[in-house]
């Protein structure tokens, strides 16, 4: 459904743009509200109405005084403040803002860091609020801890507000975007190719690095322009494991239908509400998404500090086209050794010091470590401590017919999805 109703929401987002281009209005404030009206337009057409979720413009608060500046569009549930004898404008819990958008009729530099400051500001609110909140929370932190268990390889410690500082930062930038409102900054014009926008968002975070407010937990998850958007790795909804040398891949740059990233974005959201399957469809496939910024924690010299590092890779317009912009998902494929292993545990934790699984492995020409080392990058398994124990919801493994095995999380049906499809491919060329 994703996929199919990404694409009519882009085409009619596209169709209408072009009407408001053509307007002799001149006027910038009733320009901006304009195109922030198609937004909301969009917005409703893609929320499903028993949800009972509410489009609204106004403030994000924390209860405690503090408020964002104005946003353009919030999606929200339960009931927010009236500002008085502005219609349609309100004041919200952040707690009850599920995702905020700012739109802009183009987005270049000025406009980008205009933007940014405004979503900045929803995370701060977020920040506030959590520090000042009592009593049991309302949320599940489980989609956070997933996600963390496959960026690292670790599961997160109980007492995580005492871990190793470097991977605290991590934690901390996955759990925040769970919790804060879903940050995406739209621009029906402006920067044009992926390309340009991948250089004008490096130039603009080169001139704002060492300010406060630029690390990995302030950047919106989601920027779109007309040919291109940037998207955020933190976990909700993508996500890429952390590379042995310690960088973290966080922000990369797709050229597939942004409308269809949008729905992505605000869908996993709310399916952390109310699990809502049917909204993603078969999702059998995967967006293709170039890497251009990986994040490091830093200790600062000579001091108790710590700030983030940020490296950018370059790509070519070439390796930005290549391939397709969408390409088919696949389960893991396991090896004949890591099978019997994960077929184990699926049923038990498995300890690393197991004489007799060392045994096993040496006899097999694997080295331990090694060999525990490439069941934690397929992202199914995590150490804790010195067990290996998976990441997974509901792990199904599967035998093909031509001899692989292969394994996924099968919570959302996603794998029996992928196996229907193979089987039935596989009786065609057969027969």
């Amino acid at each position: 459904m994703i996929r199919s109703l990404g694409d009519l929401l882009e085409a009619l987002r596209t169709a209408e743009a072009k009407q408001l281009d053509m307007s002799d209005i001149t006027h910038p404030p009733t320009i901006g509200a304009m195109y922030e009206g198609l937004t909301r337009k969009l917005l409703e057409v893609a929320i499903p109405s028993h949800l009972e979720l509410q489009i609204v413009r106004g403030f994000a608060v924390d209860g405690f005084g503090g408020r964002s500046g104005e946003i353009d569009c919030m999606l929200v549930r339960g009931t927010g403040k009236p500002v008085p004898f502005v219609d349609g404008m309100f004041e919200w819990n952040v707690r009850d803002v599920l995702a905020v958008i700012e739109v802009k009729k183009t987005l270049f530099g000025g406009e980008l860091a205009d933007a940014y400051d405004q979503l900045k500001g929803v995370a701060a609110v977020t920040s506030s609020w959590l520090k000042g909140a009592t009593g049991p929370a309302d949320f599940s932190l489980d989609a956070s801890m997933r996600r963390y268990a496959e960026c690292v390889g670790e599961l997160l410690p109980d007492d995580w507000m005492g871990m190793d500082r470097a991977k605290h930062m991590i934690w901390h930038s996955i759990m925040i975007d769970q919790i804060a409102p879903v940050r995406i900054m739209i621009g029906y014009g402006g920067y044009a190719t992926e390309g340009g926008l991948r250089r004008g968002f490096e130039q603009f975070l080169a001139e704002r690095v060492q300010q406060q407010g630029h690390g990995p937990p302030s950047l919106p998850n989601l920027i779109v322009t007309k040919g291109a958007a940037l998207v955020k790795l933190s976990g909700h909804p993508y996500c890429s494991p952390i590379y042995s040398d310690g960088w973290w891949p966080i922000v990369a740059s797709s050229h597939v239908n942004p409308t269809l990233l949008i729905l992505e974005h605000l869908w996993t959201r709310i399916s952390y509400l109310s699990p809502a399957p049917e909204l993603f469809g078969d999702d059998l496939e995967v967006e293709k998404l170039s890497l251009l910024i990986s994040a490091k924690p830093l200790k600062l010299a000579e001091s108790d500090r710590w700030s983030w590092q940020y490296q950018v890779l370059n790509a070519s317009p070439a390796d930005l086209a290549a391939g397709p912009e969408h390409r088919p998902w696949q389960p893991v494929e396991l090896d004949p050794i890591q099978a019997v292993v994960v077929r184990q545990l699926c049923k038990v934790d498995i300890s690393t010091k197991d004489q007799e699984l060392i045994k096993f492995l040496q006899k097999e020409d694997r080295d331990p470590e090694q060999f525990f080392r490439s069941l934690v990058d397929t992202t199914l398994v995590a150490r804790d401590g010195d067990d290996l124990v998976l990441t997974t919801l509901q792990l199904k493994m599967v035998m093909l017919p031509d001899g692989r095995d292969v394994a996924a999380d099968d919570n959302s049906g996603r794998l029996t999805r992928w196996v229907d499809l193979f089987m039935t491919d596989w009786h065609n060329k057969s027969s």
